[in-house]
């Protein structure tokens, strides 16, 4: 994941880190469910770990086939 990336996502996290803190700590936030707001932390922090997950892979995988090479068996069949 880029710089940019990163700091995109750490941001969305923040946002629902604060919103479930406020509804858990802050007394004059009237808010009814607080366990709602922390499976919404949790549903963001387990999509922002698949996302860099997904972005690893793609990753790795595109390292692997500029990496990775070529052999071209195309000639020897043809002669």
């Amino acid at each position: 994941m880029s710089e940019t990336d990163i700091s995109t996502a750490i941001e969305r996290l923040m946002g629902r880190v604060d919103y479930y803190l406020h509804c858990e700590l802050d007394e004059e936030y009237e808010h009814d469910r607080p366990d709602a707001a922390r499976r919404q932390l949790e549903a963001a922090l387990r999509a922002e770990l698949l996302r860099a997950g997904a972005v690893g892979l793609v990753s790795a995988i595109s390292q692997q086939s500029q990496t990775r090479p070529v052999i071209n068996l195309g000639a020897r069949f043809l002669a």
